[in-house]
Parts: C-alpha cells; sequence; structure tokens
C-alpha cells in the first residue's frame, strides 16, 4: 500500500517543502515559469459535503480510493480512505492554514498543489480568469446543453495557444444548483501527465 501511495506523488502533488500551517503560502507552478496563487476558500462557488471516488492515472498506472469532502467559503477539507475504510490522509485548508497529514505521505508533500486542482475545478469563474490572466494563463470555460437535460462544462487553461489542462465537469437534469446536480469530474492535466476521475458516490 506506501508503495501505491508513493507513486501517485509525482503528478498528484509535485512535492517540495512542508507546508504545515503555513501563512505564506508557496506558488503552484501551473507551467515552469507561470506561479499561481492558492485563492481563499470564500472563492468556491457553491458547496460539498459528500464521499467522492476518485480514479487517479499516470501513464499505465491507475488508483482508485475514496475521498470526502467538505467544500464551502469557509474552508476546504479532505478525508482520504483506502478500499478497507482506513483513514490514509487528511488535508484541511481555510485560507489561513494548510495543513496536511499523513502516515504514508512523505512530509514534504506540498499541499498547494491539491488545493489548486481542486480550485481550477471547482471555483468561481471569474476569479480563476482573474488570477490566472496576470500570470500569463488562459483560463476559458463553456457549457453543452443535452436533450435529456444533462449539461457538460469543460474548463480549459493554456498558456500562448498550448494546452496545459482540461476540466470537464457533468451535470445531472433538475437538481436545485450546480454543486448539487454535480455527477463527476474528469481532470487531464497535459502538461504533467497525469488525470483524474472523481464522480459523488450514489
Amino acid at each position: 500500500m506506501k508503495k501505491i501511495f508513493l507513486c501517485l506523488i509525482p503528478f498528484l502533488f509535485i512535492a517540495c517543502a512542508s507546508s504545515r500551517f503555513e501563512s505564506q503560502f508557496s506558488p503552484v507552478y501551473v507551467t515552469n515559469t507561470s506561479k499561481f496563487a492558492i485563492l481563499p476558500p470564500a472563492g468556491m462557488d457553491g458547496s460539498i459535503d459528500k464521499v467522492q471516488r476518485m480514479t487517479i492515472k499516470f501513464g499505465e498506472q491507475s488508483f482508485d480510493f475514496d475521498v470526502y469532502v467538505i467544500s464551502d467559503p469557509q474552508q476546504l477539507s479532505m478525508t482520504i480512505f483506502n478500499e478497507f475504510g482506513t483513514t490514509m490522509g487528511s488535508l484541511f485548508y481555510d485560507g489561513v492554514q494548510l495543513d496536511f497529514d499523513s502516515a504514508i505521505f512523505p512530509k514534504n508533500l506540498k499541499s498547494e498543489y491539491i488545493v489548486a486542482d481542486f480550485q481550477f475545478c471547482l471555483y468561481k469563474v471569474h476569479e480563476l480568469q482573474q488570477a490566472l490572466s496576470k500570470i500569463g494563463v488562459n483560463f476559458e470555460v463553456s457549457i453543452a446543453c443535452k436533450e435529456d437535460g444533462t449539461s457538460e462544462e469543460t474548463r480549459t487553461l493554456s498558456k500562448k495557444g498550448k494546452p496545459i489542462s482540461k476540466i470537464t465537469k457533468t451535470f445531472a437534469a433538475n437538481a436545485p444548483d450546480a454543486t448539487e446536480s454535480l455527477k463527476s469530474i474528469q481532470y487531464d492535466n497535459f502538461l504533467r501527465g497525469y488525470s483524474y476521475y472523481l464522480a459523488g458516490e450514489e
């Protein structure tokens, strides 16, 4: 099990330095030269409080685990479980503190990258566009509605016409708000060579 989780490091987190209870957060390199400062929790578009099933792929490798996510304008909290229900790690971020703790992940795991990936998927579009434009990264959004009432939102990050990553979110029909109707997220990072699929458990 330890070997499996260590394999996730290069493409999910890009570890560098510890970020336990920092007031000044390390920058996230969206590209090799574009440094993104993670946003405060208030940028969250809605709220989430549910267990998600996550599949991560890097090359020919694929891993599955459960993540209990709580995210609202006050905090982002994630708890990672293995297939036996054992807690493998946890993350907490409230704009002032950023804490990641795990008995398996190395202590120098850079948790800002976890937060940034989550924000690119689910934070308010105009706030992401404003922040990313300052570092020369384009952030574009398109929405496609289907005949059955479901819809897809595609978010793309690029620089000088070169794709960096793409996020595809699927929404169910007839739900009270976007976070309630959110069915799945497909995240593909072309620059770093990893992807993940996140879906709420029924």
